[in-house]
Parts: structure tokens; sequence; C-alpha cells
């Protein structure tokens, strides 16, 4: 099968080299009987079956404003979606194999913290904590966070895509419920942190 999917594209690719040479053709003549044309080729870096895949990620995720709730009740989460997208996926068998997405904060660590954080960008021991979800809109009530799970050395296992176009779209809250109580002037400011994520190709 994969014989059959290389040697379709080789001859696609001489059927389109051959159109462009009978539009650009040189010509010969008795005046100029000599001539010459550049013939091209390209050889693909990838080890037959091997799999190349680029996937997305957002350059950014904006909490926007975050304010002081006026009580301590637990309604006050504000969210924001992100999105991570399969943009390429070359020579992967979905029915065994996947690119599996990994997540987790810059600073996490299997054998302590492991939360996600966002900390000021002035004084970084002030810090908040917010959970990622899989899903978006309601559906985030419905789900459990990401963060709820175990956590590998290379992160939260987020998702596995298996082909080419496939995304994912979830949600980060952030509980404005923690700064109930915390003086505005101690912890106003710019804050940001990373979330790292990490990508492999895994037998399923």
């Amino acid at each position: 099968m994969k014989a059959k999917r290389i040697i379709t594209i080789a001859l696609a690719v001489l059927m389109t080299a051959m159109f462009v040479v009978s539009v650009s053709a040189a010509q010969l003549t008795d005046v100029d009987p000599n001539g010459k044309t550049e013939v091209t080729a390209h050889i693909n870096g990838n080890e037959p079956g091997e799999v190349s895949y680029i996937i997305t990620i957002p350059d950014v995720v904006d909490f926007g404003e975050l304010n002081i709730p006026p009580d301590d009740a637990s309604d006050y989460d504000k969210d924001v979606t992100y999105l991570v997208e399969a943009t390429e996926i070359d020579g992967l068998d979905p029915a065994t194999q996947q690119i599996s997405v990994y997540v987790k904060d810059q600073d996490a660590n299997v054998n302590d913290d492991q939360k996600f954080y966002i900390a000021n960008k002035e004084n970084a021991s002030i810090k908040f904590n917010y959970d990622v979800y899989r899903a978006t809109g309601d559906n985030v009530n419905l789900s459990t966070m990401v963060n709820a799970d175990n956590m590998f050395t290379k992160g939260y296992f987020l998702t596995g895509f298996k082909n080419e176009g496939d995304t994912l779209e979830g949600t980060l809250r952030f509980h404005q419920k923690q700064l109930y109580g915390e003086n505005i002037a101690d912890i106003a400011g710019d804050y940001s942190g990373y979330m790292v994520f990490f990508s492999a190709i895994e037998d399923i």
C-alpha cells in the first residue's frame, strides 16, 4: 500500500514536470542546434514509513481583566478558550498510532506541585492557579479538568491526534474566588505563566 502511494506521487510529479517543460520548452534550430534542459527531483528526508507531523499550539491565551469577587461564592470563574490543531500528519497509521499531546505548567514536578499557575510579573511569589479542560461552553461543567488526571514526567495527557486537521478546543478556567479577601494593592499588576506542551508518536 505504501509503495503504491509513493509510485502514485512519483507519477504525479513526473506528469507535472512534463507539463512545465511543454509550456516553457527550449527550441533547437538550424541556427542554434544545441540546447540543454535542467532535470530536477526531490528526495524526501524521511525514512520510508517514518511519520512526520506539525501540531499547532496557541501563542498566547489571555484571561484579560481579573476581578476580586464581592463574596467567596464559587461561581466567579473566568473562562478562556484555547485551540490545539494537527496541522500536518504524514505517514501515520491511525489504526495503530496517534500523535499524543501532553501539557503541564513550566514549573510542574511529578514529585511536587503539579498545578498550573500565573504569577505576578513584578513579584513571582504572588501566584494563582488555573485549571485546564478539554471542553468548552456548557460542557466544561460536565467534564473533568485535565489536571485531575495523573501527571507524567512529560505532562498531563491532553489528546491524541490521528488525522490531519483534527483539533482540540478546550478551556482554561481561573477561579476568581481565590482572589477574595486579598488586598488589591498587594496583588495588582500583570500576570503570566507558561503551559509547556510535548508531543510524541505513540502506539494505541
